[in-house]
């Protein structure tokens, strides 16, 4: 037993003192590879974070035209072809639409004067319903009139009749009694009593007389009573109806108004529809540029509906995609610094007018189109569709410690750098980072200027 177990802790001690010289000779070659790696030392100086993406130039504006109507062409600009603002473009015989014009005119005159009349027409009615309005409350006052004064007539007739009657009566009854006196005289001759008696028989017949007189007078004026009664009712249907055929006349004339009205509003529909097709028969430019392209000629003809000239603006900007990643550091109204494939040797300047918020994925690429506006003045002839280069300074710090960008690694969510010691160890260092580009990143802490780090750490 205890020379086995003095053969097991030779065995230990062996491989201890091997494992030890293979450390040694790990940290030296270690050191010795240190020595030839390349080192930065941490210098302090400016940033600049920029962000490269490719364009092309393209027009600020693009309109495509199409004519409405179908025509000959009378005039045609042609593909390559430069114009102003307010030029004709293209232009087609608008002689058919000139007598749409005419014949929408003439139906609007026509559709004038009827409501014209029918307002005439109107007022008549209004004028004639106030009339018979006038007439029947005068007739009306009329008929009461005869028939308040059929009544009075017919009360005097009676009043009269019966005083004649009663007046009568006592005449007769005078005569009976001297009669009676005279008939009980004996002084009386039979001369004189024959005069009494022949007076009786006349104040008889008066008071008949009186009677019958009466009551013909009192028939007489209750029939013209009556008849005033029956004038009056026949007064009173009589302006009824008169009063509704106004009234019908009014409401008939209010209707011709109304369709007179809806008649003109139509007539002047067609006439703007007609000024509508003759103005598109003429398409004018809405601003200086080029043609893109034309389908027609001259003399040709045209139809409705078909693409006939697309034109583009000569104000030019630039177009360009940039990724996801970089978008987020842009912003309108940043300085952008342009070549052109073209005139590489040239660079001008530009600023980013606007960042597209709807992005395009394309191969599973994710990029938003930026806008560019050139500075012309200071810049080559622009020509449509030239490839362009853009570098855009996205951000930048002053008077920073920086090193490589490559220099920095990670472990855990934390940033370090390798720094060599001076026995040829390498010493590992965190160290938080900031403003970053293609080449270097700054240092906010963990080195100071003037240290030596590895470009290409060792972990």
């Amino acid at each position: 037993m205890i020379k086995i177990t003095r053969k097991i802790f030779l065995i230990l001690t062996i491989i201890t003192i091997i494992i030890v010289l293979f450390n040694l000779l790990a940290c030296r070659r270690l050191g010795d590879s240190a020595k030839d790696l390349e080192t930065f030392e941490v210098t302090r100086g400016d940033i600049i974070q920029t962000v490269n993406t490719s364009g092309y130039i393209d027009s600020s504006e693009q309109n495509d035209y199409s004519l409405p109507v179908s025509g000959k062409i009378l005039y045609a600009l042609n593909k390559d072809d430069v114009f102003s603002k307010g030029d004709v473009l293209i232009e087609i015989d608008n002689s058919k639409q000139e007598l749409f014009i005419t014949q929408a005119e003439e139906n609007l005159n026509l559709a004038k004067n009827s409501l014209a009349l029918a307002k005439i027409s109107y007022q008549q009615a209004l004028d004639a319903n106030h009339i018979a309005l006038q007439l029947a409350e005068t007739s009306i006052q009329q008929a009461e009139l005869s028939a308040y004064n059929s009544l009075i007539a017919l009360e005097n007739a009676n009043n009269m009749a019966n005083k004649s009657k009663e007046s009568a009566k006592v005449a007769l009854e005078n005569a009976k009694k001297l009669l009676a006196q005279a008939q009980s005289d004996p002084l009386i001759t039979d001369t004189q009593l024959a005069q009494y008696e022949a007076n009786v028989n006349s104040a008889r017949a008066g008071y008949e007389s009186a009677v019958a007189q009466g009551r013909s007078s009192a028939e007489s004026a209750e029939g013209t009573y009556n008849q005033s009664i029956l004038g009056q009712s026949t007064n009173y249907w009589s302006n009824l109806s008169s009063t509704q055929s106004a009234a019908s006349q009014i409401e008939a004339a209010a209707k011709n108004i109304g369709q007179a009205e809806i008649q003109l509003k139509l007539s002047e529909v067609n006439l703007e529809l007609a000024k509508l097709d003759i103005d598109s028969s003429i398409i004018y430019a809405p601003y200086d540029g080029i043609v893109l392209s034309s389908s027609y000629k001259e003399g040709q003809y045209a139809s409705p509906g078909v693409p006939a000239i697309s034109i583009i603006s000569s104000y030019f900007i630039i177009k360009a995609e940039v990724n996801e990643t970089d978008v987020v550091n842009l912003k309108v109204g940043q300085d952008v610094d342009i070549r052109l494939d073209a005139y590489y040797e040239n660079k001008f300047s530009g600023k980013i007018i606007k960042i597209s918020p709807i992005s395009t994925n394309i191969g599973g690429v994710v990029s938003f189109e930026l806008i560019v506006k050139p500075d012309i003045e200071n810049g080559p002839k622009l020509l449509y569709g030239l490839s362009a280069s853009l570098d855009i300074t996205a951000s930048s710090v002053e008077n920073v410690l920086y090193v490589p960008i490559q220099s920095v690694f990670e472990e855990d969510g934390k940033s370090y750098v390798s720094i060599p010691g001076e026995d040829g160890s390498i010493i590992k260092t965190e160290i938080i980072t900031g403003v970053f580009n293609y080449d270097f990143i700054e240092i906010k802490s963990g080195l100071n200027e003037g240290d030596i780090i590895l470009i290409s750490p060792i972990r």
